[in-house]
């Protein structure tokens, strides 16, 4: 009986569904490796980028019992399925949300708990030592990365007046404090980090400086600097507007800003990072074509694959995704069968990737 190639066992494997491929480690032991390993992951990867497949919603936020997290398909938006919830909350008043999403794996934070790193695809778990400093009213800032230059995953964790910032390297199994950030985090603005370009990003002030001044800055967790990205160029000076939230739409940097005294919000989206002329305005979205007061708080998270509509939440309750139709100007809900009232949706891709230490 003749062999099949490794090489082509790896490529048929590369286009079959997560769930399949985790299956076929029982196959053999040479099978389990291979499906353990960094390069069916990265191939698989690099495929479901390109071609946008494998793509999931999934709700990041539960509160008082809930145990459960619920994905569906992106492009179809049906099959959800229930899954089993790292760090589920378990008593009235505590809640748990997921501030982080990169290459398939998910970082979840619990207000009692404290942190844990998890791949829904492989049902894999990994807990990073709870971290104590800072006391109980202080407001705790969190992103989460993956560090290119050392193959490894990393959590930030700092507050929000930029003191006390540590690191979480999935590679050593442990926390280590960096220098301060100078940029504060206010309450004004969202406060989990966006991953672009080996960074992690989020809008604050320099430290001292006038609230109106927000900037757009970020952490590079492979040299672990902080730096300030230019912002779009604009005829608005920033004592009339004001950055509110950094993200990812179509796997480049975006922020939304509100224009004061005019009951708007704009999307801006780089196409080139760190590049000011880069910055495009994509759409606004006034209070009459939003769905909640707290319009200030959207947060844009996929375009649809035609790129005619964009998914947005306005972070509101309940929270529920809607499409916002670029062309007509118009807005219409997401229902997505079985699915929890509040859906605070985030994007996934399924993916091989581990969150053991020993596999990086």
């Amino acid at each position: 009986m003749s062999v099949v190639p490794t090489d082509v066992i790896t490529g048929i494997l590369s286009r079959l569904p997560v769930k399949n491929v985790v299956r076929f480690k029982c196959v053999s032991k040479p099978w389990s490796s291979l499906i353990d390993g960094s390069y069916l992951s990265n191939l698989q990867l690099r495929r479901s980028f390109t071609s946008n497949a494998n793509i999931k919603l999934l709700d990041s936020y539960a509160e008082d019992d809930e145990y459960k997290a619920y994905s569906v398909d992106f492009d179809s938006l049906d099959n959800l399925e229930e899954l089993p919830r790292p760090l589920s909350t378990t008593s009235f008043g505590v809640s748990s949300r997921i501030f982080g999403s990169c290459n398939g794996l998910l970082a979840i934070s619990h207000d009692e708990a404290g942190i844990a790193l998890w791949s829904p695809s492989t049902k894999e778990c990994h807990y990073p030592p709870k971290l104590t400093i800072g006391d109980m009213y202080d407001v705790i800032i969190l992103g989460f990365g993956y560090d290119v230059i050392n193959n490894d995953y990393k959590v930030v964790r700092m507050l929000s007046s930029g003191k006390l910032v540590m690191i979480y390297s999935l590679k050593a199994k442990s926390w280590k404090r960096i220098k301060d950030c100078p940029y504060e985090i206010t309450f004004h603005v969202s406060q989990d980090g966006a991953y672009a370009n080996g960074s992690v990003h989020w809008v604050g002030v320099e430290n001292d400086k006038d609230d109106d001044a927000r900037v757009i800055f970020g952490l590079d967790i492979g040299i672990e600097e902080f730096h300030q990205l230019p912002g779009p160029e604009s005829d608005i000076s920033y004592k009339n507007f004001g950055y509110r939230s950094v993200g990812i739409l179509g796997g480049s940097l975006c922020v939304f800003r509100d224009i004061y005294h005019q009951d708007n919000i704009v999307l801006w989206v780089t196409k080139e990072y760190g590049v000011r002329e880069s910055w495009t305005e994509d759409f606004y979205v006034s209070r009459d074509e939003c769905w909640q007061w707290c319009m200030y708080y959207t947060r844009a998270i996929s375009y649809y694959r035609r790129g005619d509509r964009v998914l947005l939440d306005d972070g509101g309750r309940p929270r529920q995704p809607a499409w916002f139709n670029l062309d007509k100007r118009t807005r219409e809900v997401v229902d997505i069968p079985g699915a929890p009232k509040h859906f605070n949706a985030i994007i996934f891709v399924e993916s091989l990737a581990s969150v053991l230490p020993g596999n990086h």
